[in-house]
């Protein structure tokens, strides 16, 4: 079946300050380019053509910046219900399909989807290297091939890399994931992570959750301007390298 891509970008990015008052972090530029149009187009380049763009926040603004080369799905609820609502509102039209997701506030080099998206598993997730880990990363610890534990409180000194805001599911990863998705939400825990319900994926229902390495300098997650500078200096490194 053909590879369905979801893109969540309906959250108010307040982590960033006062840029993102006035501008959803989705539409910054890098390398004259919005990060969402990076996003879609790099997805077009591994073959994803049917790519979906959860918005919320300014999303006038961002359907007309994607155009027809994506198809929008609203989450009225952004403000209140998380990352785990926009899923939700995209849940039809990703229903029986393997798809990738990803945030629309980081910025990676094309390599990183595409060796995700290779993996042939169930559930695949992009995890980063990196020299340091904070107390905010989504810290995992892996154990052959597998993440066998994720989470932000996990010990800095124990963590071997971090959760990089993408994930590859397959039909079946799929299916499990929004059944757990949907109790979760019928318990009215609205403000949790992606990552929350992976480790239930796992945990309780036996699906091991694989992974596909990137490392510092091939990845940035955007969350201060500091971030979005050096997002722009790979841009340039990535766009000489296509």
């Amino acid at each position: 079946m053909k590879v369905k891509g979801l893109i969540t970008a309906a959250g108010l990015g307040k982590r960033f300050g006062a840029v993102t008052r006035s501008t959803n972090k989705g539409l910054l530029v890098v390398h004259q380019q919005s990060l969402l149009l990076h996003i879609i187009r790099k997805f077009k380049e591994v073959g994803i053509q049917d790519t979906y763009v959860v918005a919320g926040y300014q999303r006038e603004r961002l359907k007309k910046e994607v155009g027809s080369q994506a198809t929008i799905i609203l989450n009225p609820f952004y403000s209140v219900s998380g990352i785990l609502g926009s899923f939700w509102m995209a849940r039809q039209a990703l229903k029986g399909s393997p798809f990738l997701f990803t945030t629309s506030d980081h910025y990676f080099e094309s390599q990183v989807l595409a060796q995700c998206l290779g993996s042939c598993r169930d559930v695949c997730v992009v995890v980063q290297k990196k020299k340091r880990y904070t107390k905010e990363d989504a810290k995992v610890i892996l154990k052959g091939d597998e993440v066998v534990a994720m989470e932000k409180d996990l010990p800095v000194q124990e963590a071997q890399g971090e959760f990089g805001g993408m994930v590859y599911f397959s039909q079946k990863g799929a299916r499990l994931f929004f059944k757990i998705l949907e109790n979760t939400l019928e318990k009215a825990v609205l403000k949790g992570y992606v990552m929350d319900i992976l480790n239930r994926m796992r945990d309780q229902h036996g699906m091991p959750i694989h992974y596909s390495l990137c490392f510092e300098g091939s990845r940035i997650e955007i969350d201060s301007v500091y971030d979005l500078i050096k997002a722009r200096k790979l841009g340039r490194k990535d766009e000489i390298q296509i």
